[in-house]
């Protein structure tokens, strides 16, 4: 009876163990206003309460009024306003990785110190990787900028590859011309790395290319459209110029061109002249000035002749 009690207690344990090494692992919304929302397929969108767990990967939106606050343990994220951001924990509590994903907005972040870089938050213009720090980032959607009140950030712009470690009291903001720094004791240093490419595009820079799409399909189409329209009074031409059995007709005064099928044309002239339809015709002229151009084509036309 003992074994069995102890064996219960044990599985018990277990479970609790479970429950808050899983709870240690998700962000909860310690805070949240009306407009919070969240959502894992990028077309649902789910209110977010407080009390409630993030999912992993999900992107978080808190709209025009909204803010938000997650804890994870001693960690925390503050979101503030018209804010776009999702969160990518990777590995367990020991090695745990954490990225953010912020597209635009605001958010303040309080990261637990570790030996090893854990911590990073990737914007469309800077990327910013922490060991332990207490730091502000605010996206737009033509720069970025980051803030340190406690610890070290460091800063690298994906455009121009320049790369500046932040302590306390010291920023840098990144644009498309590359990054400027300031502090407000020591202003921090500046060195050079390879450039990149950002992990997400900048606010406006997707429906941009969509429209750009859109107008080279538009006139994509619209040039097959002038073409086609093009060929099609071509053959039209074609029709109306041409005789029914390949046969052309040349004025006394110059020379005449008719076509039939595919190529048809007879000249004539004072003498006499040559005409073809279909590729294949032989002409006739009459010293009068008319001439007649008969040939074998490929079509049906009727012949024709001058009055």
């Amino acid at each position: 009876m003992r074994v069995i009690v102890s064996t219960i207690v044990c599985l018990v344990f277990a479970c609790l163990s479970v429950s808050v090494a899983t709870a240690a692992e998700d962000w909860v919304a310690a805070r949240a206003t009306s407009e919070v929302s969240y959502t894992t397929d990028k077309e649902t969108w789910v209110p977010l309460r407080k009390g409630m767990a993030v999912p992993n990967k999900a992107w978080i939106s808190t709209g025009p009024r909204g803010r938000l606050q997650l804890v994870r343990g001693s960690e925390s994220i503050a979101f503030q306003p018209n804010t776009l951001a999702s969160i990518i924990t990777r590995g367990s509590t020991i090695n745990r990785k954490t990225e953010v994903v912020q597209q635009v907005g605001e958010i303040s972040l309080e990261i637990e110190k570790r030996q090893k870089p854990h911590t990073t938050v990737q914007t469309p213009f800077l990327a910013a990787v922490v060991k332990g720090t207490r730091f502000t980032v605010q996206v737009g959607k033509r720069d970025a900028a980051v803030a340190v009140d406690r610890g070290l950030v460091q800063v690298t712009s994906f455009r121009s590859g320049e790369r500046s470690e932040l302590s306390a009291g010291q920023g840098a903001r990144v644009d498309a011309t590359g990054m400027t720094v300031a502090g407000i004791s020591q202003k921090p240093s500046i060195s050079r790395v390879a450039p990149s490419s950002p992990a997400v595009p900048a606010v406006g820079s997707v429906k941009s290319d969509a429209a750009k799409s859109e107008k080279a399909s538009s006139t994509s189409n619209g040039k097959s459209k002038a073409e086609s329209a093009g060929k099609s009074s071509d053959k039209d031409n074609s029709s109306s110029n041409g005789n029914a059995g390949g046969n052309g007709k040349g004025n006394s005064g110059g020379n005449g061109n008719g076509n039939s099928g595919e190529n048809g044309s007879s000249s004539g002239s004072n003498a006499g002249g040559n005409g073809n339809a279909g590729g294949n015709g032989n002409g006739n002229g009459n010293a009068g000035g008319n001439g007649k151009g008969k040939g074998k084509g490929g079509s049906d036309d009727d012949d024709g002749d001058d009055d």
